[in-house]
């Protein structure tokens, strides 16, 4: 039988709890490399003999998965203690037994970073979903402007580096600025970005009504200007950054970066993110990266509910199932987009988010039947006291998730185009189509009081 990639972990568990025990398996390492080739590392010594018996079985039954080199090595020998003690081991459910995974990977090795605490104000809200045409970057438009409307100030941020649209959508030739997300990924890599240059990333929309919209969108003026260039940028965009004391910095990491330089409440009431869709390196900078309330858009298919699934099973890796819930699986909420408007039809979506819910991160919910009825009042308040030794793990009676929510399906808001349509960001044009998402999203931005505390 060929062993394939699938196989490989359950052949390894089982190899060495039958030689060298449970106590073995609990306390060592497996190493994963980046073309899948797998090595374990026991805490313990390793008698000799034993220890090329059991390496020799251990190539025979994994085949192409055997690591040609060191496949099982003693917590006493060179380099194992790395591996043994990497800050980005993983806690795994094989066939029912828990397995520590070091997990190398050439390209998306930002999925194994743990969701970072929430960020300090302003609030960031993520748009995320698992493919294009849901109304992701439509929700969010209104959303920026409805917070506008009421007087706040909002940056729209977009990563949809390869497909973007916010540019488009809030900004015309009079507002775009000079810069966009692609230059500052591109330009990091090269040199600080002073605040000249991050000044030039912004553009102001008209749309600001009575408070203000600004925009950095993923293509700026000098790109448009240059577009046989843009390719060229896209290719380097993704690439680390190796700093002068050779640290590294990850996507993930030049992302936050930028994020956090524009993160004065000061200066915004609510920062806003549209996030790639599907689940590419970029996808993982929004979700885990930012500490941002997150909202997953999906319709109701066969599609949404396995990337959804793939999505969840991951993050699942992060949680302890003999430690309190973290916070951070509360700021997640699934949107159903162009939802049908009768409340009854939109319950098969209803349902199908609890059973994912309790299938991978929240397992406690498999025994409550009433989880899908959770009124929305029920959406959490982001804890601003990031610092707080607490704030990482939610109380006994927190731990569920927000129910979720519905953009009505409006043909209004097809090929949407907010510029020459102003009238349709009017609020009692869009309060019944976006309603439950635009109630979340203010029930999550704090008064001015909480900013005191």
């Amino acid at each position: 039988m060929n062993v394939r990639f699938d196989d490989s972990l359950p052949i390894l568990v089982d190899l060495i709890v039958e030689h060298l025990g449970e106590s073995s398996l609990e306390a060592g390492v497996v190493l994963r490399d980046a073309t899948g080739r797998l090595a374990f590392f026991t805490a313990a010594s390793l008698a000799d003999q034993n220890a090329d018996a059991l390496a020799q079985c251990m190539r025979e039954k994994l085949g192409p998965y055997a690591r040609p080199d060191r496949i099982l090595a003693g917590g006493d020998e060179i380099g194992a203690d790395k591996v043994l003690n990497d800050p980005h081991v993983l806690r795994i459910s094989v066939g029912g037994r828990v397995v520590r995974l070091v997990d190398r990977r050439m390209v998306g090795a930002d999925w194994l970073r743990a969701p970072a605490p929430p960020a300090s104000p302003p609030p960031r809200f993520v748009f995320a979903s698992l493919k294009g045409g849901v109304g992701r970057s439509t929700a969010l438009a209104v959303t920026a402007a409805d917070l506008a409307s009421g007087g706040l100030r909002v940056l729209a941020i977009d990563l949809d580096i390869e497909a973007p649209g916010l540019g488009p959508m809030l900004l015309d030739d009079r507002t775009l600025p000079e810069f966009g997300v692609l230059d500052a990924l591109v330009e990091d890599g090269l040199a600080e970005l002073d605040d000249t240059f991050l000044a030039d990333l912004i553009g102001p929309s008209a749309l600001g009504g009575q408070g203000r919209i600004d925009v950095i969108p993923v293509l700026g003026r000098r790109s448009l200007n240059n577009p046989g260039e843009i390719l060229a940028k896209i290719a380097r965009a993704y690439v680390e950054d190796v700093g002068p004391n050779g640290r590294i910095a990850t996507l993930l990491d030049q992302i936050r970066r930028l994020v956090d330089a524009f993160s004065d409440p000061t200066r915004y009431d609510a920062i806003l993110i549209d996030a790639r869709a599907g689940l590419h390196e970029t996808t993982a900078s929004a979700l885990l990266g930012l500490g941002a309330e997150v909202f997953l858009f999906g319709l109701d298919e066969s599609q949404t509910w396995q990337g959804l699934e793939a999505l969840f099973a991951h993050l699942a890796r992060f949680i302890d199932p003999e430690e309190q819930t973290p916070e951070w699986p509360a700021r997640l909420t699934l949107v159903q987009g162009k939802a049908p408007a009768d409340s009854s039809l939109r319950q098969a979506f209803a349902e199908r988010c609890h059973d994912l819910y309790a299938k991978t991160l929240f397992p406690a919910l498999a025994d409550d039947a009433t989880a899908t009825q959770v009124p929305l009042d029920s959406f959490r308040d982001i804890a601003w006291d990031d610092g707080a030794p607490d704030s990482a793990v939610l109380p006994d009676e927190d731990r569920s998730p927000n129910p979720p929510l519905a953009v009505l399906d409006d043909a209004n808001y097809r090929n949407f185009a907010p510029l020459a349509r102003r009238d349709l960001l009017t609020h009692r044009v869009y309060a019944a189509t976006f309603g439950d998402l635009l109630a979340a999203v203010r029930t999550a931005i704090p008064g001015p009081e909480d900013y005191d505390q």
